[in-house]
């Protein structure tokens, strides 16, 4: 009736099939973290801790350089634009004739490299 006398719920046979695939599927997982990451699988577990940490510690310095980065960048266009304001102002102020020329003596104007000093000096 069942197929056999001794299993009086079922069949045997089916027990048997599932339980060898599934210690063939045990074994062949175990098989294959053998060859991916070594035997001994306390050292497979530091080594996964240890790359772990390396991989973070990468990532880390990857997102620093990056903020760097984008902070240098956004200082020079900063910088670009402060220049091109000055450069717009003074064509402006000479465009309307406000640039101061002084009279008299052109000894008395300050030195453009020493601008505390007289020229004469």
């Amino acid at each position: 009736m069942n197929g056999f006398r001794n299993n009086p719920g079922g069949f045997v046979a089916n027990d048997y099939d599932s339980q060898l695939i599934e210690s063939v599927t045990v074994r062949r997982n175990r098989l294959t973290n053998a060859v991916l990451f070594g035997a001994n699988p306390h050292q497979r577990r530091w080594m996964d801790s240890v790359r772990l940490f390396l991989f973070s510690v990468a990532l880390t310095a990857v997102v620093a350089s990056v903020c760097v980065g984008i902070s240098f960048v956004g200082n020079l266009l900063e910088e670009q634009r402060e220049r091109q304001q000055q450069q717009q102002n003074s064509a402006i102020g000479i465009g309307i004739g406000i640039v101061h020329q002084p009279a008299g003596d052109p000894r008395s104007q300050a030195s453009p490299w020493f601008p505390h000093r007289p020229l004469g000096d």
